[in-house]
């Protein structure tokens, strides 16, 4: 009888495990990260290299060393949570893993390498076979004379490469950043000289009555503008131009972010230090109001339909292909980055405040936020919108989500109809698979599992018969 209750319980223990779904590597099944670059140099009022607060910068709009160090710091960050913390990620890059893409420009290009330099540290890049080691021309560049050889023996031992079998000094880690096509990149689809159809709106934007009321408010509370701007307190429109308060909302920005000490500053202005913060909070909210670039007038959403279409559909993608991979055991890509600006990431939370009715909120440098899919105690697929800090805006269940983003969203097509693009824009191709050819897949690999189940049923079946008869016999 014991014998018979052990079968039986091997059996259905045997067939639990079987149709388990639960993740290999934890609840998240996957990640999608947008971060804002790093802390740099100011875009107006520079000149001579000397901004609009007295503060010196030698290259215009690149990323600061600070810059760099943050985004190194996000990427450890983001290592702990994905590779410690909740095992989604391994521990050494992993193409299979993981897509990394960037706008075309220093900053973010930059922002992202520091960012991997953090997310892969020295240590966990690949090493070199003994047995590829031992044939010395296997490392070499091909057709070296003795004397052009002779000087790469030199390197490797100055290097210690053998020493470690390490490919790179010091265990370095590369890894491959793709960049979005700039004249039609989905991170660009909020900009003008991008998308051409946006032109009507926005040249009503940068005159509004809120940025002229918002230029009124800066000349009651910083009162030294006047002089910065080399006019009067008679001339009350100095600052009524969009791009005057621009410059110096985002130049009070880098230089705060960058630990600028504004010494000059508070030389000159004896209350200049005592008004830092009042000047801090009126340059996001006017940066903010920047990103209502993108929802100008109040509830026109095109633009931030237009803007994140493209990027819906492709996240939307992604996540079906994780889950498809998660339930078949295939190789899927499990964190996807995309290094931008803070006018891709405010683009981003207009476009969910209008299909998700969330707050927009300002990005300053290396902010991010992020998409995760993940599965619940309940055994639910869940998506989750947060910030680099944690902070969750939105938790909501997978397929409520993809619902409302194919309702919400633009079909590709259309968005390039609007932005007057010659070549239609196909983000299909964003999680470098065939949609139809990984389907077909899953439903063979799903076919094979089930035909696969009902075999070892039967096998169990009949041994748990035989066992039965054997025991009865005895």
């Amino acid at each position: 009888m014991k014998l018979f209750l052990y079968c039986v319980f091997f059996f259905f223990s045997l067939f639990i495990k079987i149709n388990s779904s639960e993740p290999p590597n934890g609840s998240i099944l996957f990640a999608w990260q947008i971060n804002r670059h790093g802390a740099r140099a100011p875009y107006l009022g520079v000149k001579d290299g000397v901004d609009v607060y007295k503060e010196k910068w030698t290259q215009i709009e690149e990323l600061s060393e600070v810059g760099k160090r943050m985004l190194y710091l996000l990427g450890v960050k983001v290592r702990k949570r994905y590779v410690t913390q909740h095992g989604l990620l391994s521990e050494k890059y992993n193409p299979y893993e993981i897509y990394i893409r960037s706008t075309d420009v220093n900053r973010t290009i930059e922002s992202i390498e520091s960012f991997l330099q953090g997310l892969y540290p020295f240590g966990t890049g690949p090493t070199i076979d003994n047995k590829i080691l031992e044939d010395e021309n296997i490392t070499y560049p091909p057709n070296l004379n003795e004397k052009y050889r002779k000087s790469f023996d030199d390197l490797i031992k100055e290097k210690k490469l053998n020493d470690n079998k390490w490919a790179l000094p010091f265990g370095m880690s590369v890894e491959p950043v793709h960049l979005f096509y700039k004249p039609a990149h989905e991170f660009g689809l909020y900009d003008t000289n991008v998308c051409k159809g946006h032109k009507a709106t926005y040249e009503k934007q940068k005159t509004r009555n809120e940025v002229f009321d918002f230029a009124d408010q800066l000349l009651k509370n910083f009162s030294f503008f006047y002089d910065l701007e080399e006019t009067d307190s008679s001339n009350k429109s100095c600052m009524h131009e969009y791009w005057t308060i621009y410059k110096y909302m985002d130049g009070y920005i880098c230089d705060d972010v960058d630990q600028r000490d504004f010494k000059n500053m508070n030389q000159i202005y004896n209350d200049f230090n005592d008004k830092r913060e009042l000047l801090k909070k009126a340059s996001k909210d006017f940066l903010l109001m920047d990103y209502s670039d993108t929802n100008y007038p109040e509830g026109h959403d095109e633009i931030p339909i237009i803007a994140n279409s493209y990027t819906m559909h492709s996240l939307v993608n992604w996540m079906e292909n994780a889950i498809a991979g998660n339930e078949t055991g295939k190789n899927y890509t499990k964190y996807v980055i995309y290094s931008a600006h803070d006018s891709s990431i405010g683009a981003l939370e207009y476009f969910m405040k209008y299909a998700f009715n969330l707050t927009p909120e300002y990005a300053t440098f290396a902010e991010t936020r992020y998409f995760e899919l993940y599965i619940n105690e309940k055994n639910e697929k869940r998506v989750r919108y947060t910030k680099g800090d944690n902070t969750e805006k939105m938790d909501i269940d997978f397929k409520q989500f993809k619902e409302i983003i194919n309702k919400k969203t633009w079909t590709d097509s259309k968005v390039s109809d609007f932005c007057q693009f010659e070549v239609k824009n196909d983000t299909k191709n964003d999680t470098n698979n065939n949609t139809s050819n990984d389907k077909k897949d899953d439903d063979d690999e799903k076919q094979t599992c089930i035909i696969a189940m009902i075999i070892l049923s039967i096998i169990n079946l009949i041994l748990i018969i035989f066992l039965i008869l054997t025991c009865l016999r005895k």
